[in-house]
């Protein structure tokens, strides 16, 4: 359950702020329903990660025309404040969306310049409301590890201007399966117009082996019906060998560059390989990487340098062996010394050499003849 917490925290604080380049701003963004002449203030703060920087302030989207801001320019970093004053009456039903954008200014006091280095845009959404019944869902899902609770969020918004019953179900399949692991049916709602709701609780999938699952969501308000669905993987402490080379030449050091991938739905520290070269069974060669970490899920590549300096040309056999967190897992592959490429840049040298003298002689040809013809004509005359 900490680490459930942990990721709820995490995700709080990752869509509470945007940033681009050197500036950001937070939150991320607002959102209300549409009320008749609402008049309302949104507090944003807006940074430049040069402290000595300058951010210029805009308004563009829906209804930007019923928004005013207590700044346009801002030094380093601070806060501003979005003032909206909204008509009696929008027409057009659905979100409107009001972009409140920050961009590193060129000029001292930013000279209402938006064409700069880097720009972000922080929102407010605006929900006018359907005649009738409408509705509208989002539905997330976590990664996770082997043994873990997955947490899931479903937020259901109430965009019509009556009210709702909402009955909602979950089903679990693996991935590329029609078997169904688990379905869960969730409490009846009954919603009033603009209310939201949002749910977030978690599926027991404690007893899921490692992989990819399909999770759908049925939501069902009055005989209509969204549905959703989001991929998740159950994570398993695992560093596996994705790739390899195995092409070398002889005589000299080669990198060997092994691609691995995170397995596992957190952090891995001090991932290495050892790799051996044998010959008939005979070690005849070997080397270390350097120490790596992976974030989760995360495919990258590892270096290390075989000297094939005294290797021949023929086939061998590589042991790779990657150590992390106390575990281990290898591979047993072939690899392949050959000879290297021949030199043949000198070749390419000479013969772009004969060219140019041909070029410069069929020149030299062709002015004499010309020469040659002219005095000809002037002999006749």
């Amino acid at each position: 359950m900490k680490r459930l917490l942990i990721f709820f925290i995490v995700s709080v604080l990752f869509s509470s702020i945007v940033s681009a380049g050197g500036v950001g701003i937070s939150p991320a963004y607002y959102k209300d329903f549409f009320e008749s002449g609402l008049e309302k203030e949104y507090t944003f703060h807006s940074f430049n990660t040069n402290p000595e920087g300058g951010i210029s302030l805009y308004v563009k989207g829906d209804l930007s025309q019923y928004v005013n801001l207590s700044k346009s320019y801002i030094l380093g970093s601070g806060e501003f404040i979005a003032k909206i004053k909204l008509p009696n009456e929008i027409e057009k039903p659905g979100v409107h969306k009001i972009s409140i954008g920050a961009i590193e200014a060129e000029g001292e006091f930013g000279g209402g310049n938006i064409g700069g280095i880097a720009a972000i845009q922080g929102r407010i959404d605006i929900l006018v409301p359907y005649p009738g019944k409408y509705a509208e869902a989002t539905f997330k899902i976590s990664n996770i590890n082997q043994g873990e609770m997955v947490p899931y969020e479903i937020e259901i918004q109430n965009l019509g201007t009556e009210s709702l019953k909402v009955k909602s179900m979950i089903t679990i399949f693996k991935s590329n399966s029609t078997e169904i692991l688990l379905t869960k049916k969730l409490s009846e709602i009954d919603m009033v117009p603009k209310q939201i709701a949002n749910i977030i609780e978690t599926l027991d999938t404690k007893d899921f082996p490692p992989g990819e699952y399909q999770a759908f969501v049925s939501i069902d308000w009055d005989e209509k019906i969204i549905n959703l669905n989001q991929t998740f993987r159950v994570g398993e402490f695992l560093v596996e060998i994705i790739d390899y080379d195995y092409q070398f030449y002889e005589g000299r050091i080669n990198p060997f560059n092994i691609q691995i991938q995170n397995k596992w739905n957190s952090k891995i520290d001090e991932v290495f390989a050892e790799v051996s070269i044998t010959d008939e069974g005979r070690v005849v060669g070997g080397f270390k990487t350097v120490s790596v970490e992976t974030s989760p899920w995360e495919t990258k590549n590892i270096t290390g340098y075989l000297d094939a300096s005294n290797l021949e040309t023929k086939r061998y056999v590589a042991r790779i062996i990657l150590s992390y967190g106390g575990e281990t897992s290898s591979k047993l592959v072939a690899i392949y010394i050959n000879s290297p490429p021949t030199k043949t840049y000198k070749k390419y040298i000479i013969m772009a050499i004969i060219i140019a003298v041909l070029i410069i002689s069929a020149f030299i040809y062709l002015i004499w003849d010309v020469h040659r013809l002219s005095k000809k004509n002037e002999k006749k005359k």
